[in-house]
């Protein structure tokens, strides 16, 4: 069995023994390429299944190339987001922008030799980029390989009002954005060709249906509820299957590897790991080790919390600023914390953390997913 040793003793040795920068960048792409399971099954059944921090300094580094790239190109610094999906292509001269907020799709491109076929091709390869992540690199300028169900299969309809799953609709829909939604712009002197178009009015509905049976199995086995998760979801990713961000964490939950990832990875698997980007960018993984990291805030961390509203309030403001935190909003000593929390009522809880929590991204993420969870039940 290939350990996680052995496995980085390879890589490492790899690397040194490389006589050129093109040979390092070949070792970093082979390690890519494991991570994106592109590699005979019998092998990648061996390989270790849990985060390597090594590897994601590699790629932390060749990511923070790979867009200064593009803005170089671009002049802006525009790059995928947890509600945001952007792809770049043809040199990083071409890209789509899918907003999972907003449900504006954009796919522009500074190419000036035939502009409108580059613009036709970039839009199919758009709708009909797959479901998986792991089979588009968002993080390079890599071509997409199309065939699968699309992401956005469902969540973007064609002039005729019908969903978009084969390279001939998506072709006939590209030409009719281009003859009715063509337009440039010139910004920072550089011409931009583009066209702009939305998805359906009801995406998030479509999202929360296509993960439904996950949500609900996950619930029932955490003794979690579901609109928690629901708006857990929507508020960290908008039901982006892309979503990343720069932390890093991953997924439709945002889960950050090295901290809730550890907590939901030993729960899980009854050791210790570290959940790798490959696996949290997987939707059914990502959404159980989730909500079993919610069932260990609420279980484990903030169990001594007695109102159950005032527990679900607490449990949510750590899910974004972590469970020491919430507590040291009302004292520096958890007991004292758990004390004071249980002389108050639930909306009295609620005010306190509006009023005391440390960071204020964490004061509107307890407004966001209250607010969010009414749609849910």
């Amino acid at each position: 069995m290939l350990n996680r040793r052995n496995f980085l003793s390879f890589l490492s040795l790899s690397v040194m023994s490389a006589c050129s920068i093109s040979d390092i960048n070949d070792t970093i792409d082979t390690a890519d390429d494991i991570r994106h399971g592109k590699i005979p099954k019998n092998i990648s059944k061996k390989l270790p299944k849990t985060g390597i921090s090594e590897l994601d300094k590699l790629f932390h580094e060749k990511i923070s190339n790979i867009f200064k790239k593009a803005s170089e190109k671009w002049g802006d610094k525009k790059a995928p987001k947890p509600r945001e999906y952007v792809k770049y292509t043809d040199k990083y001269q071409t890209r789509a922008i899918v907003n999972f907020d907003t449900g504006i799709i954009k796919v522009q491109s500074i190419k000036t030799q035939k502009p409108l076929e580059t613009l036709k091709k970039a839009i199919i390869n758009t709708l009909l980029a797959p479901d998986d992540p792991h089979e588009v690199d968002i993080l390079s300028d890599k071509q997409i390989i199309i065939g699968k169900q699309p992401f956005l299969y469902n969540l973007v309809l064609d002039m005729d009002q019908k969903p978009i799953r084969w390279g001939w609709r998506a072709g006939n829909y590209a030409d009719y954005l281009l003859q009715n939604n063509y337009q440039t712009a010139t910004v920072k002197n550089k011409k931009i060709y583009f066209v702009t178009f939305k998805m359906v009015k009801n995406q998030q509905k479509n999202q929360q249906q296509k993960y439904y049976n996950q949500v609900i199995k996950q619930s029932k086995r955490f003794n979690v509820d579901q609109a928690i998760i629901y708006a857990i979801i929507e508020t960290e990713s908008s039901f982006n299957p892309y979503a990343m961000s720069h932390i890093p964490a991953y997924g439709l939950m945002q889960i950050v590897p090295k901290t809730a990832g550890v907590d939901a990875y030993r729960l899980l698997y009854k050791k210790d790991g570290i959940p790798s980007k490959n696996y949290l960018l997987n939707a059914d993984n990502n959404i159980e080790m989730g909500t079993a990291y919610l069932s260990i805030l609420y279980d484990r961390y903030l169990a001594k919390i007695k109102n159950k509203k005032s527990q679900e309030y607490c449990v949510i403001a750590a899910y974004n600023t972590g469970a020491g935190n919430v507590l040291r909003s009302f004292s520096k000593s958890r007991n004292t914390a758990f004390n004071k929390i249980n002389q108050l009522n639930s909306n009295q809880v609620y005010q306190y953390l509006q009023k005391n929590l440390q960071h204020a991204e964490a004061r509107k993420y307890l407004v966001k997913v209250t607010t969010k969870k009414q749609k849910y039940i």
